[in-house]
Parts: structure tokens; sequence; C-alpha cells
């Protein structure tokens, strides 16, 4: 299974110059970095761009994806046409970056008979709309929980292309199989996102080392292989001491178990 590694130049906690050569030492390839926090749209000029990207080749990286989290869910009517308009300001630093995926969250799905789900069908088909338009894809994170409801709100999107950034431990969060999950949202899974976490009695859980958790990495990386997933494996670590240890030994660990796949 030939693939390749990213990190999240946020999860080092370093200012983006430092967290560049950080991510540089590790066994990865790619890097991710957040719209929010380290390449603000609103003040980047077309120098700051290139310069940026430059800075990225010397350090001999690639750029797969921009992430960016809005604070709010789109079906929060309060401040939403800011929330959207930061969205495309993303979006289009993402296009002018020349990067395919701007990763987001979007809350939890609503129910096909909810008020809000026309709400957040409209906001999420007109920022598809724009992203077809800017050739990037609106890459959701989900939320972990029914799978066919994501399915059902995904496939009402078709005003532009959208997909899902896969990350297994929030599905395990939300007591959903996570294989399972990775088998029935297959076509849409554009990105993958590697965490660990484990469930605590009280039905809630938090993120742990890649390894030490729940996850059965062997059996993810293998049903990754086997509905034929060929994009990056970015690996994340937001909690921790250690974090650039931590994001070292996961890319170890899993290229070790991708190796037994040919």
């Amino acid at each position: 299974m030939l693939t390749s590694f990213s990190v999240a130049t946020a999860d080092t906690q370093l200012p983006l110059r430092q967290a560049l050569r950080a991510v540089a030492q590790l066994p990865v390839q790619q890097i991710r970095c957040d719209a929010r926090t380290e390449l603000i749209a609103r003040q980047l000029t077309q120098t700051g761009i290139r310069e940026f990207l430059h800075l990225v080749k010397e350090v001999g990286l690639t750029l797969s994806a921009l992430n960016f989290m809005v604070r709010h869910p789109f079906t929060d009517k309060n401040n939403l046409d800011a929330r959207v308009a930061a969205t495309l300001e993303a979006m289009q630093l993402a296009a002018k970056l020349k990067v395919r995926a701007l990763c987001i969250k979007i809350g939890e799905i609503p129910a096909e008979d909810s008020p809000a789900f026309p709400l957040l069908k409209e906001v999420i088909e007109d920022l598809a709309r724009q992203g077809n338009h800017l050739g990037v894809v609106l890459t959701v994170i989900p939320i972990g929980k029914s799978i066919e409801r994501l399915q059902t709100f995904l496939q009402h999107v078709r005003s532009g292309p959208i997909a899902i950034d896969f990350d297994p431990s929030r599905f395990l969060l939300g007591e959903t199989d996570p294989l399972q999950a990775l088998r029935e949202l297959r076509p849409f899974i554009q990105q993958f996102t590697a965490r660990d976490a484990v469930r605590d009695f009280s039905g809630g859980g938090q993120e742990v080392q890649l390894g030490r958790g729940e996850i059965a990495w062997d059996e993810m990386i293998a049903t990754l292989d086997e509905v034929g997933y060929r994009g990056p494996i970015h690996v994340s670590r937001t909690g921790g001491e250690n974090r650039i240890e931590d994001l070292d030994n996961a890319v170890a660990y899993l290229k070790n178990i991708a190796g037994e796949f040919g």
C-alpha cells in the first residue's frame, strides 16, 4: 500500500515558520495549514503567498489541504452571513495556494424533516458551488454520528463537489463503528485523518497517542486498502505535552502497518 503522510503545522504549537522546519524533520511529505490562525486570507498579499509557497518548497514539503473551523455551526442563524463569507475567503485562499481541499466542520447533521436541514443544505450548496468555480473541494469533517443521515445530506448537495475528511476517532466517540463508516462513506472520502481515542464510562472520551487507543489500526489500514483509498494519511495530535514526538511515532507506526500491504 503506497501512501503519503501529512501533519498539520498547527499541531506543533509553534509559529508557522518554525513549524515548517520542525515538520520537515518528520518522515512526512505534506502539510496542512490552518486558514483561521496561520494563513489568514485578509492578511496575505500575493507576495506573501509566493513567499510562503517558496518556504514550503525549500524545506521539501507540499501543502495538501487547508483547515478552516468556524466557531458556530452553519445551522445557527446568528452571524451566519459572516461565517459563510469567512469560509468563502478561506476557499479563495486555497485556490490561490493551488490546494484542492478545504476541510471544515459543519456540526451535527439535522434530520431531513428538521427546519435546520434546508438551511444547512442551502449554505453548503452555495459553498460547494463556489468551490466548483474555484477548483476547491469542500471537505466536511463529520461529527461521527449517524452514517445514514450524513450520506443523505451529502447526496442532496449537487451544486459542486463535496467530500469527507474521515477521522475514525470521531466515529468511535460518536458510538459508530469506524470500519463500517469507512466502508459506507467511501465514495465521499478524499481525506483521511489518523487520530486515536479512548471512550470513558460516561459516554465521553478523549484523544490519546496513536496506537494507545481503541482504534484497531491494522484493520483500519487494511480497510483503507480494501476500499481503494489512495489519498494522503493525515496524522493529527491535538493534545498531549510532546506533540511533535507523538506525531513522529504515529507516522512510523502507521508506515510499519501500511508496509504489510505492499
